[in-house]
């Protein structure tokens, strides 16, 4: 019997892809795909998706879902750096003390989560967070009824159509969110609206993600937010999927005030808003409002 000389290698291939650690799914390519969603709150008009001046805050690292080791996440300074260069290359413009736009970020890795208890008639916080990452509100507020429906809930969103199959746009959120992703998730506030009224204004969001087999941390993240810094502040019905490449970057020594934020009492911010904003975001992102060590 003739025996195919690249079965050996086939084989090697399903049992990376099978295997529980994370692997580089790309063995002969640093090429990936980037998952984008970007939209405006339905009350704001196109131009306040436009660069502008801002204030950023680091929401913090997330790592929900099943525990992976050897996964290394890049530091928060160097994040914020990551984020301060893509947005400066679009055009937004830092440094001013009453900016037009107050930027929460959240990045990190979400996977499974095997170890939740299921809640009879209730969608699992993991799955409602795995959907928030890699869909908009409406296509979101869709997946999450029909899993309702499913369960024979009831509480559904009036909003929202609630369909028995998914198909389209609703068949991508489901087949991305059963992925582990790491993601970056930017979402800009009207400044006056916080400063002046304690006011959360949504203006717009942008969530970028790329499956976590797509390489490591430190090599993705840069790559998601210089290409996806693009789409900030545009409206797209639909999730997009395009091209993107790992980029390495060296280690950094993390300084003493590696986590340094910029001071909310310096933009005339309450903290306990912002903080308010920071638990209120990480519970959606990641199912919890709990804070690992990013280290």
């Amino acid at each position: 019997m003739k025996t195919r000389r690249w079965t050996p290698l086939f084989i090697v291939a399903l049992l990376v892809a099978g295997s529980g650690s994370r692997a580089n799914a790309n063995l002969f390519s640093d090429n990936f795909e980037m998952l984008v969603v970007a939209e405006r709150a339905k009350d704001v008009s196109a131009d306040a998706g436009k660069p502008t001046s801002y204030v950023a805050f680091d929401g913090g690292y997330i790592e929900a879902g099943d525990p992976i080791a050897g996964d290394s996440a890049p530091t928060p300074r160097q994040v914020r750096q990551y984020l301060e260069s893509a947005l400066e290359a679009q055009g937004f413009k830092s440094g001013e003390t009453t900016p037009n736009l107050v930027l929460i970020y959240h990045w990190g890795v979400i996977r499974i989560d095997h170890r939740e208890i299921s809640v009879p008639f209730h969608i699992k916080k993991n799955l409602e967070a795995r959907i928030a990452v890699v869909s908009t509100e409406l296509l979101g507020a869709e997946v999450d009824n029909h899993f309702k429906n499913r369960a024979e809930a009831g509480g559904e969103n009036d909003n929202a159509s609630s369909p028995t199959l998914l198909v389209g746009p609703l068949a991508t959120v489901v087949q991305q969110a059963r992925l582990p992703r790491i993601f970056i998730v930017v979402s800009a506030f009207d400044y006056q609206s916080l400063a002046q009224h304690h006011e959360a204004k949504l203006v717009w969001t942008a969530k970028l993600s790329a499956q976590e087999s797509a390489g490591d941390m430190t090599e993705v993240i840069p790559p998601l937010i210089a290409k996806g810094a693009a789409f900030f502040g545009q409206d797209f019905p639909d999730v997009r999927i395009i091209q993107a490449r790992l980029e390495s970057h060296p280690s950094e020594a993390v300084p003493a005030n590696f986590n340094a934020q910029p001071s909310p009492e310096s933009y005339n911010l309450d903290k306990g808003v912002l903080n308010g904003l920071f638990r209120a975001q990480r519970i959606k992102y990641s199912g919890s409002d709990e804070r690992p060590d990013s280290g």
